[in-house]
């Protein structure tokens, strides 16, 4: 399903940059890479992910589109299509990959903290790799080792029991305790 939103969103952000001929967008030459930010100085993460835009350009010899939702009301029709989030805002149009970073409340020990761009992230995203979740919230299951004694249908189960939600496991586990209670109630009414 992501897939087709993918191609979807893409169709549509080309679609409007024709309609409304957004002069980045509209050009002749194919960028997949778009980067939406604001004028230097507003946002810090926005003047930092320019910094390391601008390393990786150099690095690899591609060109990122560089779109300022503040001067160009287009950008910002365009970037509204792709996302909910604010700048800065990295786009690959090819494999809809984003990279995002949130920017800060604005607290009094928070502004002096320096902002952290993941340069490798950058990178990745400018040659269309996968990039996976982006913040490492999420638990992160270790891997089971399954014994060479093991039967098939023990692994398939552990395979399976390993792609389930810690609400899905249990929900499995009430059902099959459930289950074991009946069949012990019919055996004892046979």
């Amino acid at each position: 399903m992501t897939g087709l939103r993918c191609v979807f969103q893409t169709f549509m952000v080309l679609a409007l940059a024709e309609a409304v001929r957004i002069p980045l967008l509209s050009k002749t030459k194919y960028n997949p890479l778009l980067f939406f930010k604001v004028p230097p100085g507003l946002i810090p993460e926005c003047d930092a992910m320019e910094k390391a835009v601008k390393e990786v350009e150099k690095e690899l010899g591609v060109r990122v589109e560089r779109l300022d939702i503040l001067r160009d009301p287009s950008a910002e029709a365009v970037m509204s299509l792709l996302t909910q989030r604010t700048p800065p805002f990295l786009y690959h149009r090819e494999s809809c990959q984003v990279v995002h970073l949130t920017p800060r409340k604005g607290g009094k020990g928070d502004r002096d903290m320096p902002v952290v761009v993941d340069r490798q992230r950058v990178r990745a995203w400018a040659k269309g790799r996968y990039l996976g979740a982006q913040n490492h919230a999420t638990k992160v299951k270790s891997p089971v080792v399954i014994a060479q004694k093991d039967n098939s249908i023990d692994q398939q189960e552990l395979l399976e029991d390993m792609a389930l939600t810690d609400l899905q496991r249990k929900g499995k586990q009430a059902i099959k305790e459930r289950t074991e209670e009946n069949a012990k109630s019919k055996a004892f009414t046979k």
